[in-house]
């Protein structure tokens, strides 16, 4: 047989191409080259097979090569289609299936089959053929599995199995591309109209078993018990799980390493076919909010603890994402969260169980536990929810502490407790900065502060209310705290370590409106302090001074680079302490001046010093929160001539001035003998005068100690008290007892058995009584009543005209530094005002006010 490149050289006359034949394809050697295609002249040439000749003579023409099936090649196509036949049986035949019964035999090797399918596909153009007997078997073979999957077996057991049924077809299905794969090139290249080998079996699987409804159901039946396996056993205990060894052993199926392996098989086949969304993912979330929504149900109707419950769902959702983090991908993880998190906790539930939480979890300390409530809450977007319920704990809790009036001496402390451990949760649960500590206005305000630390200020308006459940008081403990405080000192504690604690404080003095009640008892305390000489240090009284009056600047870190100001002024009229400071150090340089000797030829010179034991302080009434005492005291000889050479002294140095005596805060010492030694007694000036009458009396009673001190009989009551019914007893009181009647009889207790030489006897009227109490309140009440005067005559003589709800929020702005005054109090100044012609109402409309100059 002549070659075609031999016969292509023939002039054009010959018959080459008439002659030529193409080799065949089906030869004894199945791996042969495939045909090669026969020449033929392009339409362009002659009718004739004739080339047109050249200028030069040279003929030229042009081939096309094409290649038709021969009719003596239809035995050899039947021949390749039954290959093609037997191969599909043989690998589509799935040996559990086929009852008992042996695969087809297949006696040529898959190079064959591969020959073949060419053959009919590409040679003899019956691609549209093979592709039907492809659709044919397959369906075939998945009608026969379809048949044989009936869904009657136990938990799991179906889903394994039909698990590894998807897993063998895959398998056969890219072996059948493997074999013939001319078919899967030649349905890649026809379009849409016909699809390759892979799409058809995969449209197959679809339409025979995943859109059967029998294979949905058992599909999501299995995936609901394996569910509801993984959850049950999940929320047991070490001790349930080993009761449950001997269950798993004789069900391995419902292992959880084995049962999670067929799971994530079965999402790979499902994603495979396209119905992962259809068949897992939306039965997985509708049997997640069933399960879920009925142990919430169950759980809730037998709760007593609600922080439990929280535990729990924090533990369901870890889970539940451990479980899914290896199977599904993010977005399906998400969903099967989003929904958990929406059973477990729906609106009703976050709502009902909040205020439980809260308050449990503030009693036993459970910062853990809130920072809980806070993830989970914010999970489901109910962060409102837990905020009020914040913030109504710690107003309840504040009230609590405030109005204890059995637990008044430790108010503070108790509260000074709860705000640090509120601090503790703002930073470690809620993720926020706590409340400031520094009072008066914040001089850089966060402007978005109610949306940045909703919690933070829900704590501060907490505070601020609960103080308002009693008024004056709280300022009045603070006050009396900071006193105990600076009697003690620092002690051995760092300085700045003192000034933290001041500054905790004061961080409560901000929440309560009663200012001037704190100023008020915040002096009477420092005057004590000083002129009984109980401060542990003055200068670090002048500090505190400065520090109540100018405050300090306190900065918080709010990023990498930035300090925030928070505050910068407490009170300026606590400008009277240094006033005190100024009178104390005057008085010093008067007493040495007193003690100076005096020169004897000085005609102008003050009288000599009697007694160099005497000390006194000049003080102003307007500095000093101190009343004028009323009555006269019978001094000892020796001492009333101290007291008028002193006055005759300090007459030499101010002669327009005049001194009052004011005895309650006098102190004195003397050196006693008793039967077991001489003792220094350290008492106050009223004790040192009770005692000073036993000098030549071993018993006096009550009446004669009465008369001869000239003692009022309320002082003379406590001080006696003090001297027979205290830790040392001075005096034996006749009858004994703890109280003093009119009847009783004291005697000089010269048997006193103490080893200490000096001794301190702590004066009962130095404490303040209740009566004591009162009269200050009433001279904050006649403060006020100034203070409301003062700015309502202020807004009426700068705006002449007011209206009377303008006056009165003027003046409640206006005094809102020192008190929150009452509206009732406001009118009854205004009628009092206007009684005294400082303004008038107009006659054509009462809630008009006119100033009157």
């Amino acid at each position: 047989m002549a070659s075609t490149t031999v016969l292509l050289n023939f002039p054009s006359t010959s018959d080459a191409f008439s002659n030529f034949e193409p080799i065949s394809f089906l030869d004894d050697d199945v791996t042969a080259s495939p045909p090669r295609k026969a020449p033929k002249l392009s339409h362009t040439g002659s009718p004739k097979g004739k080339a047109k000749a050249d200028e030069k003579g040279i003929r030229r023409m042009m081939i096309t090569l094409k290649t038709s099936p021969r009719d003596h090649d239809t035995s050899t196509q039947l021949y390749s289609s039954i290959i093609i036949t037997r191969f599909l049986k043989y690998v589509l035949w799935y040996p559990p299936y086929g009852d008992g019964m042996a695969a087809p035999p297949l006696d040529v090797p898959y190079s064959e089959v591969r020959s073949a399918c060419k053959m009919l596909v590409t040679i003899a153009l019956k691609g549209h053929d093979v592709h039907g007997i492809l659709r044919i078997e397959f369906e075939k073979a998945i009608t026969q599995i379809s048949q044989h999957s009936k869904g009657e077996k136990e938990a799991l057991v179906w889903l394994k199995a039909f698990v590894d049924v998807m897993g063998w077809l895959d398998g056969r299905v890219n072996l059948i591309r493997s074999v013939l794969v001319d078919l899967d090139c030649w349905g890649s290249s026809q379009g849409s109209d016909v699809s390759n080998v892979r799409d058809l079996c995969l449209d197959t699987i679809r339409k025979s078993i995943y859109q059967h409804l029998k294979c949905v159901h058992c599909i999501s039946e299995d995936i609901r018990a394996w569910a509801r396996w993984e959850r049950e056993h999940s929320t047991s205990d070490s001790t349930t799980r080993d009761q449950d060894v001997e269950m798993i052993d004789l069900d391995p199926i419902l292992d959880s390493a084995e049962s999670r392996k067929t799971i994530s098989r079965l999402i790979s086949v499902l994603h495979l076919v396209g119905y992962f969304r259809t068949h897992f993912l939306a039965p997985y979330l509708t049997f997640t909010t069933e399960f879920f929504s009925n142990e919430r149900d169950d759980m809730v109707k037998a709760l007593e603890n609600a922080t439990a419950y929280f535990a729990h769902c924090e533990k369901r959702l870890e889970e539940e994402d451990r479980r899914l983090r290896s199977l599904v991908d993010e977005p399906s993880r998400t969903a099967v969260i989003v929904a958990t998190e929406q059973a477990l906790l729906p609106a009703t539930v976050t709502k009902s169980l909040v205020s439980d939480g809260v308050q449990q979890c503030m009693r036993n300390r459970d910062v853990k536990g809130l920072s809980r409530m806070f993830d989970l809450y914010m999970r489901v977007d109910a962060l409102e929810y837990l905020r009020v319920a914040f913030a109504n704990y710690v107003q309840s809790l504040v009230t609590e502490i405030v109005t204890d009036e059995k637990n008044d001496g430790v108010m503070i402390t108790t509260l000074l407790e709860e705000k640090a451990f509120l601090d503790k949760v703002l930073v470690n649960a809620f993720h926020e900065r706590p409340f400031t500590n520094t009072v008066g206005k914040e001089t850089n305000p966060d402007p978005s502060r109610d949306d940045t630390r909703p919690f933070s200020y829900g704590a501060r308006d907490g505070f601020e209310k609960g103080f308002l459940a009693r008024k004056r008081k709280p300022a009045e403990m603070i006050a009396k705290y900071i006193d105990t405080a600076m009697r003690k000192g620092g002690g051995s504690e760092p300085e700045d370590s003192f000034w933290s604690t001041l500054d905790d404080v004061l961080g409560l003095y901000r929440f309560t409106p009663d200012k001037d009640v704190f100023r008020t008892f915040y002096e009477r305390g420092l005057s004590k302090r000083l002129l009984l000489q109980k401060s542990a240090d003055n200068a670090l009284e002048e500090k505190v001074i400065n520090r109540l009056r100018d405050g300090v600047c306190i900065y918080v870190l709010v990023s990498d680079f930035r300090q925030q100001a928070l505050g910068t002024g407490y009170d300026p009229e606590f400008g009277k302490g240094n006033d005190m400071f100024k009178d104390i150090a005057l008085s010093e340089d008067l007493l040495k001046s007193y003690r100076k000797p005096r020169d004897p030829k000085d005609k102008d010179a003050p009288p000599p010093m009697t007694d160099v034991r005497m000390s006194a302080m000049v003080l102003k009434y307007s500095t000093w929160p101190f009343q004028k005492y009323e009555g006269t005291i019978h001094f000892p000889p020796e001492m009333s001539e101290s007291l008028v050479t002193f006055n005759a002294f300090y007459k030499s140095k101010h002669k327009n001035r005049t001194l009052e005596w004011n005895h309650a805060l006098g102190t004195m010492s003397i050196i006693t003998k008793f039967e077991s030694g001489e003792k220094e007694l350290s008492l106050s000036l009223y004790q040192g005068i009770i005692l000073l009458l036993f000098q030549k009396e071993d018993r006096l009673s009550y009446k004669d100690i009465l008369l001869r001190s000239g003692l009022k009989p309320k002082d003379a009551m406590l001080t006696l008290q003090s001297l027979a019914c205290g830790r040392v007893h001075v005096l034996n009181k006749r009858p004994p007892g703890k109280d003093v009647y009119e009847k009783d009889e004291f005697v000089f207790n010269a048997a006193l058995d103490d080893k200490r030489r000096n001794i301190h006897i702590s004066g009962i009227q130095q404490r303040e009584t209740v009566e004591e109490t009162k009269q200050i309140d009433h001279a904050i009440d006649q403060d006020r009543q100034a203070s409301i005067d003062a700015a309502i005559v202020r807004i009426m003589k700068s705006r002449k005209k007011v209206t009377d709800s303008e006056l009165k929020t003027g003046a409640i702005t206006s005094l809102a530094k020192h008190f929150t005054p009452a509206v009732t109090d406001i009118k009854k100044r205004i009628e009092h005002l206007i009684e005294r012609d400082y303004m008038t109402r107009d006659e054509g409309n009462h809630n008009l006010y006119h100033y009157v100059a």
